[in-house]
């Protein structure tokens, strides 16, 4: 009696050893499984995003393509004698070496611009397509390294570097971002201007593709350049300092246009009482705008001058 019952507590025994042994052998092979899974489709999912970084930037690439394309089809003023046309990614300009900045710059503003996600590069830097050279660096301020604090000052000559083409229409694209860095896109603005009623009529004119999301917008910037401006006396190249900015801009899938003409100063009006039709900046700078437009079409658009139609009324988007 004593002896089975030995032997049924020693077969007791190795059936729960053996239990356990087995359950620990499955509790590790699944938890290899476990791992090998999550290490596999980890794996995966770093391969998908860096396929689909890739193909972003060939959509991105594409895109590019098309605004040059759109550019040469729509967006560009008639070139006059003498003139050259600068191609960059993303924009087009037409540089005046007399004033040391574009006569004109003209760009595509996609939808792609209310959500991108580049941000400031700040990489300000001479254009390498201008053949007699750029304004640079030295036109807007010089850099003097202080021996007491041993960091560089920055002594400026009184104006920012204001873009023509603003960066943040370009936040889908890093590269075309970076581009309106050039010098050739900068022009001498006062801080009091350049941040603040320039600044809000970007915003405004960025914002119309908030509730017209099926088009996209042709604009061209630039200063009224003329041989009686002032220029900046310490800067390298005597940049001249512009009295006026003007801005047109096209809707041409909703047929709308419209243009903004400011002066370079402390402004207290609202962007609306600078809005001009494309016609009357046509007769301020003798440049023929969207000349490639059927005529009819042509004069209806550049005659437009309705300011609600495209400025950013205050509390809504």
């Amino acid at each position: 009696m004593l002896f089975g019952a030995v032997w049924h507590l020693r077969l007791d025994m190795k059936k729960q050893f053996l239990t356990i042994v087995f359950l620990f052998v499955v509790a590790i092979t699944f938890s290899q499984t476990l791992d090998e899974k999550i290490e596999r489709l980890s794996a995966q999912m770093a391969e998908l995003q860096r396929q689909q970084v890739e193909l972003q930037e060939e959509v991105n690439e594409l895109k590019l393509v098309k605004i040059r394309e759109d550019l040469v089809a729509v967006g560009l003023p008639e070139l006059k004698k003498q003139e050259e046309l600068i191609t960059h990614s993303a924009m087009s300009l037409v540089y005046s070496e007399k004033h040391e900045q574009a006569k004109w710059v003209a760009h595509i503003i996609l939808p792609d611009a209310i959500n991108g996600k580049a941000g400031r590069s700040n990489d300000f830097r001479e254009d390498p397509l201008i053949e007699t050279g750029s304004a640079t660096e030295k036109d807007y301020f010089i850099k003097q390294y202080n021996k007491e604090t041993k960091k560089t000052d920055y002594i400026g000559f009184g104006y920012d570097r204001g873009h023509l083409a603003p960066s943040a229409d370009f936040k889908w694209s890093k590269k075309a971002l970076s581009e309106t860095y050039f010098y050739s896109n900068m022009s001498p603005q006062l801080g009091s201007f350049n941040r603040k009623k320039w600044a809000q009529l970007e915003r405004s004119i960025r914002s119309y593709l908030v509730k017209s999301s099926n088009t996209q917008l042709y604009v061209v910037t630039g200063p009224l350049l003329s041989d009686d401006l002032e220029t900046i006396e310490r800067s390298s190249n005597k940049i001249s300092v512009p009295n006026y900015y003007f801005k047109v801009v096209l809707d041409l899938v909703n047929e709308k246009a419209i243009g903004f003409v400011m002066p370079n100063k402390a402004l207290k009006k609202s962007i609306s009482s600078f809005a001009v039709s494309i016609n009357e900046v046509e007769a301020l700078t003798g440049i023929n705008f969207f000349s490639k437009i059927e005529d009819g079409l042509e004069e209806r658009l550049e005659g437009q001058n309705n300011s609600e139609d495209w400025i950013l009324q205050k509390g809504k988007r």
